[in-house]
C-alpha cells in the first residue's frame, strides 16, 4: 500500500465519499481532476467532473450527503509538476482569476456546515496551456492517483 492509499484509507474507512474533479480539460494540467475522476467510474465513489464550475454541484453534494469530499484539483505548491499534496480547503490561496480556489473553500465551508468532511488532493500543474494536453509527470500523478483512490475505495467497499 503506497502513501497515498494508506491516506485516504484512513479518511473514509466506514464513510460514503464523492470525488470531485475540479479543472478545465482544455488547459494542459488544469485538467487532472477531471482525468482523475474519469478513471473512476464504476468504483463506490460518487465521482462527479465538476469541470471549472464547482459549485454547480453544491445541491448534489448536499443532497446525496456524502460523509466526506475529496476535491482533485490543480494546486500550485511550488513543487516540481507531479508533486502531490492533500490539504484542508481553507489553506487554498488563490492565485489569479482563473483559480478553482475561491469556489472550492466557499463550497468546503457550506459542506463541512453540514457536517462533511473536505479535503483538496492536489497535483502540482507544469502547464495550464490552452489546447494542451497533460504533461507526462501530471499524467503519470493522476494514474497515481486514480489507482490509490480506487484501491482504497475498493478495499472498503469489500469491508462493508
Amino acid at each position: 500500500m503506497d502513501r497515498w492509499e494508506h491516506w485516504i484509507e484512513e479518511r473514509i474507512a466506514g464513510r460514503r465519499v464523492a470525488v470531485v474533479g475540479v479543472g478545465n480539460a482544455l488547459r494542459g494540467d488544469d485538467g487532472l481532476g477531471p482525468a482523475v475522476v474519469a478513471r473512476l467510474h464504476g468504483s463506490r465513489a460518487h465521482a462527479i467532473n465538476a469541470g471549472i464550475v464547482p459549485e454547480n454541484f453544491l445541491g448534489v453534494l448536499i443532497e446525496t450527503r456524502p460523509d466526506v469530499v475529496l476535491f482533485v484539483d490543480a494546486l500550485d505548491q511550488g513543487a516540481p509538476a507531479g508533486t502531490c499534496a492533500a490539504v484542508v480547503p481553507a489553506a487554498l490561496q488563490s492565485r489569479g482569476p482563473d483559480t478553482h480556489a475561491p469556489s472550492v473553500r466557499l463550497m468546503a465551508k457550506l459542506l463541512e456546515r453540514h457536517g462533511i468532511a473536505c479535503w483538496v488532493l492536489g497535483i502540482q500543474p507544469g502547464t495550464s496551456v490552452l489546447g494542451a494536453g497533460l504533461t507526462p509527470a501530471v499524467a503519470e500523478a493522476v494514474e497515481r492517483l486514480a489507482g490509490a483512490l480506487s484501491a482504497a475505495l475498493e478495499r472498503e467497499a469489500s469491508h462493508a
